[in-house]
């Protein structure tokens, strides 16, 4: 049996995220913030939130669109700072914290990319990771992990996330 990768998130990084996410749910769409890390062995380390901001990112009320030159972009700041793309968290409205088809089909399709989703488009306060629906993707899919599984896969630390704001292209 392989072992599985284990997510460390610093203590206010879901405070942050969905702080970066806010502006969006205020006009009725959803949020985004994308999460840079490192990886060593089998333990995954979320370093810096990414808000990206920018005619390269668009939200409205069920869909966020990057553009290639904001991947372009992206791939050029976790180049920069020792990083990469590790896991996002985004919004929907109401109480949906599953994840969308088109959520599915078209996010990140990384073995073990963690995908967050916030509910009432990051409207409310979220005291734990346990409000959200946390997924992963495994084998070729996305799958919704149970309470269990966050318990034993995710720690939280007592470190602080960065914040970036990444101007992002069309």
């Amino acid at each position: 049996m392989s072992e599985e990768l284990n997510w460390a998130l610093p203590a206010n990084l879901l405070a942050v995220s969905i702080e970066v996410m806010r502006p969006h749910g205020r006009l009725g769409n959803e949020g985004l913030a994308l999460w840079l890390g490192r990886v060593d062995g089998h333990a995954a380390q979320v370093t810096h939130v990414v808000a990206p901001r920018g005619p390269g990112f668009r939200a409205s009320p069920f869909q966020l669109k990057l553009s290639w030159n904001a991947m372009a972009r992206l791939t050029d700041l976790a180049d920069a700072l020792g990083t990469y793309l590790v896991g996002q968290i985004h919004s929907h409205p109401g109480l949906f914290i599953d994840l969308s088809e088109v959520d599915e089909k078209y996010g990140v399709r990384c073995q073990d990319y963690l995908s967050l989703v916030c509910p009432h488009y990051a409207q409310r306060p979220v005291s734990g990771i346990e409000e959200c629906g946390v997924h992963m993707f495994d084998r070729g899919n996305y799958r919704r992990l149970g309470a269990a599984e966050v318990a034993r896969r995710v720690r939280i630390l007592p470190a602080k996330v960065e914040v970036v704001d990444l101007e992002v292209p069309a």
